[in-house]
């Protein structure tokens, strides 16, 4: 753990540089997105760091805000309109599953939970939200955490894609994941390797 927690720090620590770089040279009023990827054991890790890093990039000048995904995940689903069908049908489910859910039905409540999170881009709007409130302080970062919740309903590079042109101030990705070569990742290490991504990846 010592090795790890060292490897988290120096990680970080280049992040703090390259997000200070970016700011001294940037003069297109727009900024890059950056991908801090860790191996999906150092999750909790990154966790409990995470309010020192805040603290820490606010004692160099930043003002940070932050988006965790598990918490709006759970925001929308806690607040669906269709929240009360879905335990009903959950209710029906488990019992005749005699405690294992089938391959299909796993499918079908993923499909139902996708469609929850993205009809209406509720997800995609809390994040732009984020965003642009992030643009509108002086020395403003944006760090989006707890993003191994959206598996298995969305993919970073989707978002990231979305919102690319609307940053003008750095983001910071906390990526449970791993690098394939210069420019590709594998989300939480198990999906395919993905070169869809426009941003710069430390770790």
């Amino acid at each position: 753990m010592i090795f790890s927690m060292h490897s988290l720090k120096s990680k970080f620590d280049e992040v703090c540089m390259r997000v200070t770089d970016g700011r001294h040279l940037e003069s297109t009023g727009s900024a890059p997105i950056y991908y801090m990827v860790f191996p999906v054991e150092e999750i909790l890790a990154v966790k409990r760091e995470t309010k020192a890093w805040i603290a820490k990039l606010e004692n160099k000048g930043w003002s940070v805000v932050q988006f965790s995904f598990a918490d709006a995940i759970s925001s929308i689903l806690q607040n669906h309109r269709f929240r009360n069908a879905w335990l009903r049908g959950e209710e029906l489910l488990l019992p005749s599953s005699k405690g294992a859910i089938s391959p299909s039905a796993l499918a079908d409540i993923v499909k139902t939970l996708t469609k929850a999170l993205t009809d209406g881009g509720e997800l995609l709007n809390m994040v732009r939200e984020k965003v642009a409130e992030a643009a509108t302080r002086s020395n403003g970062i944006l760090l989006l955490t707890d993003i191994e919740s959206i598996h298995p309903y969305l993919r970073m590079n989707t978002i990231e894609a979305k919102i690319q042109e609307e940053v003008h101030t750095p983001v910071v990705v906390f990526y449970p994941g791993s690098r394939e070569g210069k420019t590709s990742l594998r989300f939480l290490e198990f999906y395919p390797p993905d070169p869809n991504y426009r941003s710069e990846h430390i770790g």
